[in-house]
């Protein structure tokens, strides 16, 4: 039987031109890297593919996140620490003004002392990281000013925000920051100020002292104390926070890890075996250019007349 020689030919060229999209397809996973390069690569995978650079991406967030308020927590931490050696120094004062030997002269210069502690202090609760007042919320803006008219000898400036909060990468959100007045300014539910609001203590302190007022100064010395275990509570608050943070960072490294594994294996070549498969392909080719040139290239009229 006579074959047509144009169908064959046909069929020829595409066998041929498949071979040479294998190994196209194959050179690229092969230089790229990837297996997936284009949808078309992998249909069914796509999805699972787009779902797990999405994961990774919300991950890295979280992680990124978790290592700059890692930073502003530390801050924060380190200068909680110097202000409880100010409130040792602020008691230090009220217990060398109680004494009945110290006269008016020596505790109106111990009453300047303990002025400038409070000035330290407001410079404390005015605390930045990276132009952010860590004690102010989301606030961009200092918290406290000082203003010798107020009984605490400071004013707040604006109204107090709302702690800073972060999410982990399983979801949960905690808290990371205390506001400046949690900490320092802590009052009733009639906003009055309490045993343990720091500026009171220090302020009545320099107050009892400048005024040579005995019982005042004594009065002092007991604020002074409530004021400082109040504070040693907000100091281990951050000692918490920072537990919370290393935890948080280290799940969430877990996840990048899981999902970059599951991303590799669903996307990067298998070098070893593309390799192979280029090799068998290449070897496909040269055989079909090789078959196609032995065939005989007769014309019909000379097969008529063999």
């Amino acid at each position: 039987m006579i074959q047509n020689s144009g169908a064959i030919g046909q069929q020829f060229l595409t066998n041929l031109q498949f071979l040479q999209q294998q190994m196209a397809a194959t050179q690229s996973q092969l230089s790229s890297g990837y297996q997936i390069n284009q949808a078309s690569d992998n249909p069914g995978a796509v999805g699972d593919l787009l779902q797990l650079e999405s994961d990774l991406g919300r991950v890295n967030q979280v992680a990124s996140n978790l290592k700059n308020v890692s930073g502003e927590v530390n801050t924060a931490e380190t200068t909680l620490q110097s202000v409880t050696q100010l409130l040792e120094q602020a008691s230090s004062l009220a217990a060398e003004g109680a004494s009945t030997t110290v006269s008016a002269s020596d505790r109106t210069g111990l009453s300047q002392q303990v002025q400038q502690i409070l000035s330290q202090l407001v410079s404390a609760a005015n605390t930045t990281f990276e132009g952010q007042y860590v004690f102010n919320g989301d606030t961009n803006s200092p918290p406290y000013q000082i203003d010798a008219s107020s009984p605490t000898g400071v004013d707040q400036l604006g109204t107090t925000p709302a702690p800073r909060l972060i999410q982990d990468a399983t979801g949960v959100t905690f808290g990371v920051s205390l506001t400046a007045q949690q900490i320092f300014d802590h009052r009733d539910q009639s906003n009055q100020p309490d045993a343990s609001n720091v500026f009171l203590a220090v302020q009545s302190l320099a107050t009892a002292l400048a005024n040579n007022d005995q019982t005042g100064i004594t009065n002092a010395v007991d604020s002074l104390q409530s004021a400082q275990d109040y504070f040693s509570q907000q100091l281990q608050f951050y000692g918490g926070v920072q537990n919370q943070i290393t935890n948080a960072t280290d799940v969430a490294q877990k996840f990048q890890l899981q999902d970059q594994t599951s991303i590799g294996q669903l996307r990067d070549t298998d070098v070893a075996a593309a390799s192979v498969s280029l090799t068998q392909e290449q070897t496909n080719y040269q055989a079909a250019v090789q078959s196609e040139a032995a065939m005989p290239k007769g014309s019909l009229f000379n097969y008529l007349q063999s």
